[in-house]
């Protein structure tokens, strides 16, 4: 009881803050470099590290960080187990019917439970998943435009009580902002393929739809393996969050390795 409790404020707290920042239009892009990526200093430098300019794309979390502090996101925590981590904004917005939920864990654990709650914690959708991602598939109810809605998960069957993510929510982007969207995407024309699905993806960037933007990059590297540049600004986008930053890492050196491959 003291878990829904919890799940209760947080839903409160964040619909609240969801309200006219969901549809305001995507911020402009800022260049900034990243200081981790300083050349090394020591004796032996055995390869000089490119240097690296992380894109700020500022507006894919609707949530103020200084707000968010304020909250408490415990939920169904077991004292000395891991907790699965969502790998997403605390509050993001969607614009596809079906996306792609993604976590962590540390533990040994290799199967979950996914839950998904409306704006008023009321649960909509359970079903359990085996693996750190799950496509929301369409037998499930539908994703209403102009709506909040709420997910997180916990491992299955776990003996020492419930171990739940912290919630995270996106909104649904509303009717009049898909049609802008939807418009823009009908203007995306070109005969190579490649192309014309980079510029979907990175029109989802610009919109910061950080699910939507996610699985165009997905897709796009699965059809073309090979193309740095898809690796290094997938992980730009997974940059702008702390808990993603360490799967940015893994797509620069990615990009890096293609790109000293072609030299």
């Amino acid at each position: 009881m003291k878990g829904k409790r919890v799940l209760y404020c947080v839903g409160a707290a964040l619909l609240a803050l969801t309200i006219l920042r969901a549809n305001q239009q995507p911020p402009p892009a800022v260049e900034k470099a990243n200081p981790a990526d300083q050349p090394s200093r020591g004796k032996e430098t055995p390869k000089r590290q490119r240097k690296r300019v992380v894109t700020d794309l500022s507006g894919f979390d609707l949530l103020e960080p200084s707000k968010v502090r304020r909250q408490t996101t415990v939920v169904g925590a077991t004292r000395g187990l891991p907790r699965p981590v969502v790998l997403a904004p605390r509050l993001g917005k969607l614009y596809g019917s079906n996306p792609q939920f993604a976590w962590s864990y540390e533990g040994k654990a290799q199967r979950f439970v996914f839950v998904l709650r409306n704006d008023a914690q009321e649960e909509l959708f359970r079903t359990e998943v085996s693996g750190t991602t799950y496509q929301y598939p369409r037998s499930a109810p539908p994703l209403e435009s102009g709506r909040t809605y709420f997910w997180t998960v916990e491992v299955a069957s776990s003996v020492m009580g419930s171990i739940v993510s912290a919630p995270v929510g996106f909104l649904v982007i509303s009717s009049s902002q898909r049609e802008e969207i939807e418009k823009r995407l009908t203007q995306v024309s070109s005969a190579d393929p490649y192309q014309a699905g980079l510029a979907r993806a990175r029109l989802l960037t610009d919109y910061r739809l950080w699910y939507d933007a996610l699985e165009a990059y997905a897709d796009l590297i699965a059809r073309f393996p090979d193309r740095a540049e898809l690796y290094e600004q997938r992980g730009t986008i997974y940059s702008q969050l702390d808990v993603t930053r360490r799967l940015a890492e893994q797509n620069f050196t990615q990009a890096e390795e293609l790109q000293d491959g072609k030299k």
